[in-house]
């Protein structure tokens, strides 16, 4: 476990899934048992209008954030990314990530996320301005393609024409989404490409597999983890050198749940949409501290009430 004590654990950017609402519950119950400490938050739009309405950066306002969040955008419209960067500047930020990895084909088809790969010039062009017109650092966030990974070698020429903070990669491309097979050679080629430092994202999911990668890959000092932490939040906890006991998995579990439910209930949106949030996230968990049943029963509520009484006929909410 020594290995893991190098690496930097970040939250990755997952649209819907990581908001405020799960980051800080996520700080506030496992937070005690791992360093990660940072985040990059789902993307936001740049959007027209010479200012940004606040309530499109409410996921970003300070106050709602305990965890160090690294705003993330999405688009291509140069002409709207100043009104954004001094609206994130005026907010307290200092840097900004740029997707480019995005793979879904509603952004994809728009030239965004990674949609965007198959075309250099345009990021040429977006990252030019977009270093004139802001003091924040910019980052970006890539995959090794949309169509094929050859699209990364005029991709990687451009970015090195400027003085990102760092290159995050998923080593996918646009068209597997998370399917298929992770390239990890390629992010050998792409360190060899680079004359950034490189943040790697996508597929930790386990100490074994966070353990090998370490050992692959002994450069990486920053890691992104998204999808495994979802699905078992004990994750980091577990890359750290935590270790539980099954009393100690249940309480921590139970306290997990109810912080989501709090949170999303304090953030106003409708109850609909927040017992819609609870099953999405009872979907993904995965691990033997959930208990046996639960989630069939959650996905058949149909109120918040019927929720709580699911929750607590397992044991959670104390």
């Amino acid at each position: 476990m020594q290995s893991l004590s190098r690496i930097t654990w970040i939250l990755a950017p997952m649209d819907g899934i990581t908001d405020h609402c799960y980051r800080n519950a996520w700080l506030q119950v496992f937070g005690p048992c791992s360093r990660m400490r940072k985040a990059v938050s789902p993307f936001v739009t740049l959007v027209r209008g010479q200012a940004v309405s606040p309530s499109h950066l409410a996921d970003l306002w300070p106050r709602n954030n305990r965890m160090d969040v690294e705003p993330q955008i999405l688009g291509n419209e140069i002409e709207l990314f100043p009104s954004m960067a001094s609206a994130l500047s005026d907010m307290g930020y200092d840097s900004v990530n740029w997707n480019l990895g995005c793979p879904m084909s509603r952004v994809a088809r728009k030239r965004r996320g990674s949609g965007l790969l198959p075309f250099p010039d345009a990021i040429d062009a977006f990252l030019e301005k977009a270093f004139a017109c802001t003091n924040l650092a910019i980052s970006v966030k890539i995959r090794l393609g949309y169509y094929g990974k050859e699209e990364i070698y005029p991709v990687m020429e451009v970015l090195n024409r400027y003085p990102l903070r760092y290159v995050a990669l998923h080593p996918r491309i646009g068209t597997q989404l998370y399917g298929g097979t992770v390239d990890w050679e390629s992010i050998d080629q792409v360190r060899s490409l680079s004359r950034h430092a490189l943040v790697h994202s996508g597929d930790i999911d386990g100490v074994e597999k966070a353990l090998w990668f370490v050992g692959r890959f002994p450069y990486v000092s920053q890691v992104m983890i998204g999808r495994g932490v979802i699905a078992d939040p004990f994750l980091p906890c577990l890359l750290c050198g935590a270790a539980f006991t099954q009393k100690e998995q249940g309480e921590l579990f139970s306290d997990f749940v109810s912080a989501l439910l709090e949170n999303y209930l304090r953030s106003g949106i409708p109850e609909s949409t927040v017992l819609q949030r609870q099953k999405m996230f009872w979907s993904r968990f995965s691990g033997h501290f959930v208990p046996a049943g639960a989630f069939d029963r959650v996905k058949r509520t149909v109120s918040l009430e019927q929720y709580r009484q699911v929750c607590k006929d397992y044991g959670l909410f104390y």
